[in-house]
């Protein structure tokens, strides 16, 4: 009963940033509205990496292809066809990597443990350098997209991106195909003798987790203005995603919020201080999240007895 308590006060927090987060645009501060921005648009990341690493078990190390392609969709749409829409272009990107994911999906998924890990980051290497030689998509001089007057324009849609993302993962979790997920997770064979198809159902989580990652894309794309290889398949959309899922907790709904928020400010906090070297400092804070919260700080707060369970956590190692 703890942990369901735990769980709910938990998710009930995290609405609550969601929706004071919905009112940073009224700051007028343009400071805020990118970091903000940038709060939400890892969050939903995270949230898509989730519903894969999270629920279903399969870690990918190759999810910013999906965001890649968001990001490239948008662009294609302004350059090519003079659409600026950003309904259109979220709705386009996210039909293109929900196709992309079920056509490399179904013998990808095959792969289990590290030979998947690898095979998706192998998939968005390879992507990465494909559309750096493809002319019609600016090769590696990349695309630039005029940014619409309205700045906000892209805050309020990358809000609602979260939003739907981090409802849609409360839905799953409190249906069949999230329970599907879970079973696959804890035991694919016991799974598949109770008649859950696990090819199925693991392809159907990537695409959620694609579709995800390519609406926030198709919002940066227009914010940012400019698209090329580098910025559309950057490391840092890689990994951080899995580490703000850790941190937070891994296979939760709040989780993945809760993580972005926490990750941002440190990232921010460092950078503001030590702009030099800020790098090496948040390489530690990733390896410390990894070492002392490798289920993520809901899962201390909830089944290791709140806070004191987080501090005999960190006292286990002192040396």
């Amino acid at each position: 009963m703890g942990g369901i308590t735990g769980n709910v006060t938990a998710l009930r927090v995290t609405v609550t940033i969601l929706v004071l987060l919905a009112f940073v645009p009224l700051l007028h501060s343009g400071y805020y509205e990118n970091l903000g921005r940038g709060v939400l648009m890892f969050a939903t990341l995270s949230f898509g990496w989730n519903i894969l690493g999270g629920y279903t078990g399969y870690v990918s190390f190759g999810n910013v292809v999906f965001f890649g392609i968001g990001t490239y969709t948008s662009a294609a749409l302004w350059q090519h066809w003079h659409q600026q829409s950003i309904p259109l272009a979220i709705v386009c990107a996210m039909v293109v990597a929900v196709v992309f994911a079920i056509v490399l999906g179904t013998p990808i998924l095959r792969l289990r443990g590290h030979y998947f890990a690898i095979a998706t980051l192998g998939i968005a290497l390879a992507t990465e350098e494909i559309v750096a030689n493809i002319d019609w998509l600016g090769a590696g001089s990349g695309q630039a997209i005029r940014p619409l007057e309205a700045f906000s324009s892209y805050y309020v849609a990358m809000w609602i991106v979260c939003a739907a993302s981090m409802l849609a993962t409360y839905l799953i979790t409190h249906s069949k195909l999230g329970y599907a997920f879970v079973a696959i997770r804890e035991n694919e064979e016991a799974a598949a003798v109770l008649g859950v198809n696990a090819t199925r159902y693991k392809v159907i989580a990537w695409a959620i987790s694609a579709a995800m990652a390519a609406a926030a894309g198709a919002v940066f794309a227009g914010a940012n203005g400019f698209i090329d290889p580098p910025t559309a398949f950057a490391t840092d959309d890689n990994v951080f995603p899995i580490v703000m899922a850790l941190l937070g907790g891994v296979g939760t709904v709040a989780g993945p919020l809760i993580g972005a928020l926490i990750l941002t400010a440190i990232n921010e906090t460092l950078w503001s201080h030590f702009p030099q070297i800020h790098t090496l400092f948040f390489g530690a804070v990733i390896v410390l999240v990894v070492l002392f919260l490798p289920r993520g700080l809901l899962w201390l707060l909830n089944v290791r007895g709140g806070w004191r369970g987080v501090v005999a956590t960190f006292g286990a190692y002192r040396v």
